[in-house]
């Protein structure tokens, strides 16, 4: 890398000293109309490129304008056409100066292309209609990105009506494109969450990824729509701290139930029999709903908490190891009586043919 460096200063330090401005002064149109020539018939070579191997609608104008410039590797073929006479040294000259232009006008190109990218990241389609949105007879759901989506499944396959609400204009535009009816809209905005049947429905789902957005639509249906069982996804579990606060009807924290799964198969494959490790991951997961029950009281006090945190880790450490040891206890029980179990059998006396027959 430093040596990559210091060729690389070294090339366009000649090439810079190369240059000649008397001949940029003196034909000053000229070089600009062969400049501006270079990067259009370029750009629309590149433009086309992009079109034929198909690359995405919103990297073909990156390419295009990346790559519009003359490269480094004109200047070699330069050097080689004067050795060789191919061209004369005014025109060699001329070239070299265009060249050199076109790749100082490079980084505007890219500026003009983020100026670009950020007005139309900042333009955002409309949301939809009130008017325009279906209402829900059970269920409406507030966000519909991969929380959502499974909750939506559930609920629609069992038979519920449902309508959902999301504000981001790329997943709808994907879900609607697999024939998924959703709605453009902001779940927090009440004209939007009463058109989605806030009034009628039974239960409100707020699957969305923002967690002062989740509490913000909790707060406006909670105030005006009373009816309406609440059910959240809690991004960690200072977010769960906060939606027990606001008492909704029940809440998961995102990755804990997958990830409870997960550390099951895990002791499976470490050599734990499989009801012994599904028993510890429902263990785990029991105590660790009661510590966000019991934690949630101290949470704000950084020292309380902190001390009832190692508490609880050391609860539960215990817990699991108790389990361990009575299920160690119950099966040497068990065998000690299987064994007793034989060795009586073994000491009664046999009955004779004659017995059994007058038996």
């Amino acid at each position: 890398e430093p040596f990559k460096g210091l060729l690389l200063g070294l090339f366009f330090i000649t090439v810079g000293a190369s240059i000649n401005f008397e001949l940029f002064f003196n034909q000053f149109s000229t070089v600009i109309s062969l400049v501006v020539l270079l990067i259009v018939i370029k750009a629309c070579i590149l433009f086309a490129l992009a079109f034929t191997f198909k690359i995405n609608k919103k990297q073909q104008l990156l390419f295009t304008l990346a790559l519009a410039q003359g490269g480094e590797f004109a200047f070699v073929l330069l050097s080689v056409t004067s050795t060789l006479s191919i061209l004369t040294p005014e025109q060699t000259a001329l070239t070299t100066l265009v060249v050199a232009i076109s790749m100082l006008i490079a980084p505007l190109l890219l500026m003009f292309y983020e100026q670009l990218q950020k007005r139309d990241s900042s333009v955002k389609p409309e949301f939809d209609k009130p008017e325009h949105i279906s209402s829900a007879k059970h269920v409406i759901i507030a966000g519909y990105g991969r929380f959502g989506q499974v909750m939506g499944r559930l609920l629609h396959a069992q038979g519920y009506d449902i309508t959902v609400l999301d504000h981001s204009p790329a997943q709808i535009e994907l879900l609607r494109r697999f024939g998924k009816t959703v709605f453009y809209g902001d779940a927090g905005r009440q004209e939007l969450l009463e058109a989605a049947g806030a009034k009628t429905a039974q239960m409100l789902v707020v699957a969305i990824d923002n967690p002062d957005k989740t509490l913000e639509i909790i707060k406006l249906a909670q105030k005006n729509y009373p009816q309406l069982k609440i059910v959240a996804r809690a991004i960690d579990r200072r977010h769960a701290y906060q939606l027990l606060s606001l008492k909704v009807d029940a809440f998961n924290r995102e990755t804990v139930d997958s990830a409870i799964s997960l550390a099951v198969k895990a002791l499976e494959l470490l050599g734990n029999n499989k009801p012994d490790a599904e028993r510890a991951g429902r263990l785990f997961r029991d105590h660790d709903r009661a510590s966000v029950l019991q934690l949630a009281k101290l949470w704000g006090d950084d020292i309380s908490y902190g001390v009832a945190v190692r508490q609880r880790m050391e609860d539960l450490k215990q817990v699991l190891q108790q389990d361990k040891q009575a299920q160690e206890d119950l099966n040497t029980c068990d065998n000690n009586d299987y064994i007793a179990g034989l060795t009586e059998d073994a000491a009664k006396p046999k009955k004779s043919n004659d017995d059994a027959h007058l038996g």
